[in-house]
């Protein structure tokens, strides 16, 4: 998956979009949104939504358990990079790896990742 352009969005956006696919107690953290797809942090796994088709009713939602991720990494943008640049890897697979604009939420992103693989 490689997500370009990302932006912090609305947790309700998310919610009234796909929120079917959440559970009973889960919460969203941080989310992610291009055009039309969403990456999310929830209180229990991370949610990329990929919307496919020109009618963007078909909908790949990829779940990814905390516990799957081995490790992390969040490059910050700086004064000429305009996107920050998240590696997200899981044991056995390829990095997750998505780009997130300059002013999107990157230490909130951080500290949630701390917390969630410190456990």
């Amino acid at each position: 998956m490689g997500l370009l352009n990302a932006t912090t969005a609305s947790a309700q956006q998310f919610i009234d979009d796909h929120g079917h696919c959440l559970v009973e107690g889960e919460e969203v953290q941080v989310c992610f949104k291009t055009v039309r797809d969403w990456i999310v942090f929830s209180s229990w796994r991370v949610i990329h939504v990929d919307v496919q088709g020109l009618t963007g009713k078909k909908k790949q939602y990829l779940t990814v358990p905390y516990r799957s991720i081995s490790a992390y990494s969040i490059e910050s943008a700086g004064t000429f990079d305009l996107d920050a640049e998240v590696k997200i890897y899981l044991s056995g697979h390829s990095p997750i790896e998505f780009k997130i604009g300059k002013d999107s939420d990157v230490s909130g992103l951080q500290m949630l990742m701390a917390q969630k693989l410190d456990r």
